[in-house]
């Protein structure tokens, strides 16, 4: 991939342009300024209303100490009994739109209909998605944020087989009945590739056990375990984030079955998962109801580690394939780009002509979780089997003559490179030119340390944050330009 010159790159904050005289005015009508969650990050009630365990109870009820401080989501932010001041806030700030997602083990606490629809979950969202209504903001929302019921998972596997298709099918059409009256803009998944890579390159943490029972007694026996568990923690220390990109591979979330083909095998599901869905709102929902339906990728910008290096040029090419194109390029043109093909060709199953078929252009849009940038650079021999090997890519936050890639923050992985979004828009602009939909940032945000010691108005004053967002802002105006 071409990228802008290296040296333009700066961690001196002196040297980065001021962008603060930024208005909304800038951005014209048709901009959208909102927030977004994920269910389990923030609704808490894991055992309340009727819900059924997700994976994620399932993994932090068994690894407390996997996220910082040992948090979970048994509470959270409480958002389940405090949404309505919770999205009065919303509009009092200022958003035009909030994005969130929709707890699949909430409103189907078996996995599919035939083990019962949870009335309670269901009048939830219903309430959830007036009240931003009647809030003058726009629903933005997500089905599948990572939350699979747990049952699915012991039952044959969650997304390493192909029978999660009908089972995700099944919860989206009662989500489009229930709820696309009034949503107009769906995403089918979040993060794909995060869930993918995160979740099966090595490690093993979820079980895999099959239920014995019933799926009404593995129910019960889940959410009773949930209740045995539960805490009442709101959160008080800043939770830790892996490092996805580096070399070296943390433990994933599941267990390692094939470690070559697992993340290939759960990409390749997610993204049946969403031509399904996108089929079958198209066909059976759409005239009725008139919205959109996407999907949310994440990525970031591959600078060169050598600006002279071909093999670093390729490679870097490559990452973005290996990233953004695994998933962009198959819901537009319906295939992996050719680089997956080749490079991974022993691990990957491109798609049949049918499937072909049904993922081209199965988006009406396109969100993109947008945090940082890397350097890469070719590496014959990278650490790992499987996805990490197949990429032949090393991932670096300095370049060859040690500049580094942006300004560090809190987060080890996060280094903050605002030109990095201007320069990825750009890419995919000219990349794929009237084929690519209209895009929206539904991510992009910094984290710090968390000082528990400072007043809520001493905590307010947050310049580091303010000027992430007027410069990330800054570089989308520049692309729209």
């Amino acid at each position: 991939m071409q990228a802008t010159n290296i040296s333009d790159h700066s961690t001196s904050t002196k040297n980065r342009q001021d962008n603060s005289s930024l208005t909304r005015k800038d951005f014209g009508d048709g901009f959208l300024f909102g927030v977004g969650t994920s269910a389990y990050q923030i609704e808490g009630a894991a055992a309340k209303g009727g819900k059924s365990i997700s994976v994620w109870d399932d993994l932090t009820l068994r690894t407390p100490n996997l996220i910082e401080g040992g948090t979970n989501g048994n509470v959270a932010c409480d958002m389940y009994n405090r949404y309505k001041e919770d999205i009065k806030l919303m509009k009092q700030i200022g958003f035009d739109s909030y994005r969130f997602s929709i707890s699949w083990p909430r409103i189907l606490p078996g996995g599919r209909c035939s083990a019962g629809i949870n009335k309670e979950g269901i009048d939830y969202y219903n309430d959830v998605i007036d009240t931003v209504i009647a809030h003058g903001m726009i629903p933005f929302v997500t089905l599948f944020h990572w939350d699979l019921p747990n049952c699915l998972q012991l039952e044959y596997g969650g997304m390493l087989s192909d029978k999660i298709v009908n089972d995700f099918v099944e919860f989206a059409e009662l989500c489009f009945q229930e709820f696309g009256d009034r949503v107009k803009f769906w995403a089918t998944i979040n993060e794909p590739w995060t869930y993918a890579v995160r979740g099966y390159t090595s490690g093993d943490h979820f079980t895999r056990d099959k239920s014995t029972g019933s799926d009404s007694t593995y129910h019960l026996l889940s959410a009773e375990r949930v209740r045995t568990h539960i805490s009442p923690y709101r959160q008080s220390k800043r939770v830790g984030r892996f490092d996805f990109r580096t070399q070296t591979i943390n433990n994933a979330w599941f267990p390692v079955n094939n470690p070559d083909k697992d993340s290939y095998t759960v990409a390749r599901n997610l993204l049946l998962c969403h031509s399904a869905a996108v089929k079958s709102y198209r066909t059976d929902f759409k005239i009725y109801q008139e919205g959109q339906i996407g999907i949310v990728l994440n990525t970031c910008n591959h600078y060169l580690f050598d600006g002279t290096s071909d093999k670093d040029k390729d490679a870097a090419k490559r990452a973005t394939d290996f990233m953004i194109g695994w998933f962009l390029e198959p819901v537009i043109h319906g295939q992996y780009p050719e680089s997956m093909l080749q490079y991974a060709e022993s691990n990957i199953v491109p798609f049949s002509n049918e499937e072909k078929e049904d993922l081209a252009k199965s988006v009406d849009w396109v969100g993109l979780n947008y945090y940082t940038s890397y350097f890469v650079a070719y590496e014959q021999n990278p650490p790992g089997v499987g996805y990490p090997a197949d990429q032949q890519i090393m991932f670096s936050y300095m370049d060859k003559a040690g500049k580094p890639v942006g300004q560090p923050s809190a987060l080890s992985w996060l280094w903050i490179v605002p030109e990095g979004l201007y320069d990825h828009l750009m890419y995919l602009h000219e990349k794929y030119k009237k084929d690519l939909p209209p895009l929206y940032i539904t991510e992009n945000g910094l984290g710090d340390d968390n000082d528990c010691n400072l007043t809520a108005k001493q905590a307010c004053i947050d310049t580091e944050r303010v000027r992430y967002h007027q410069d990330h802002l800054a570089s989308v105006l520049k692309a729209m330009q």
